[in-house]
């Protein structure tokens, strides 16, 4: 492993495709779920007008038309969450070399990329190797923290052959730290 040529993981065809095909059946799901609700709000207000009218109860209406509303908030929220765990897992890639390792998500602009866990760390900088609930992550703060810096985490979703990924890290590392 040299630095002009570094080792590249990235996700599968086949993990790129499941998360392509789970991102097209949250909008098609979404999608559908907003027309019901376009369709629908012109008669649940009319219902609502009827009731006021006639001095029946609306609060039941109300809670109707209010959960409808937040359910379309809920999974417009949940399909750029699927949209962007598909670029994520489209443009991330981790490279290897002999100086350290870095993570690149080439599918999102610079500061998106580095606030979700792009960058790049020395392999003595390498202080913990971890898996979180979304991101699997490889924290920085391995050699003597400077005060005051805020050492990088690098996180990703998955690349294929992680075993590989794992064992080149831990035979890279020398100040890597497992929590006890």
């Amino acid at each position: 492993m040299s630095a002009a040529t570094p080792l590249v993981f990235r996700p599968s065809t086949a993990q790129r495709a499941v998360s392509a095909l789970l991102c097209a059946g949250a909008w098609i799901v979404g999608v559908r779920g907003l027309l019901l609700l376009l369709q629908n709000l012109p008669r649940m207000v009319a219902a609502l007008k009827l009731a006021q009218a006639a001095g029946e109860p609306v609060l039941g209406l109300w809670v109707g038309i209010l959960g409808s509303v937040a359910a379309s908030l809920l999974g417009g929220a949940l399909l750029l969450a699927a949209f962007l765990a598909l670029l994520l897992v489209e443009g991330s890639q981790v490279l290897l070399d002999e100086l350290g390792l870095a993570v690149v998500h080439t599918t999102l602009p610079a500061p998106l990329s580095r606030w979700l866990g792009g960058g790049r760390l020395g392999w003595k900088q390498v202080g913990a190797l971890e898996r979180g609930r979304i991101f699997f992550r490889v924290r920085g703060g391995g050699e003597t923290p400077v005060p005051g810096r805020r050492e990088p985490t690098l996180r990703f979703l998955l690349v294929d052959q992680m075993d590989r990924l794992v064992l080149e890290i831990l035979e890279h590392s020398p100040n890597l730290r497992f929590p006890e």
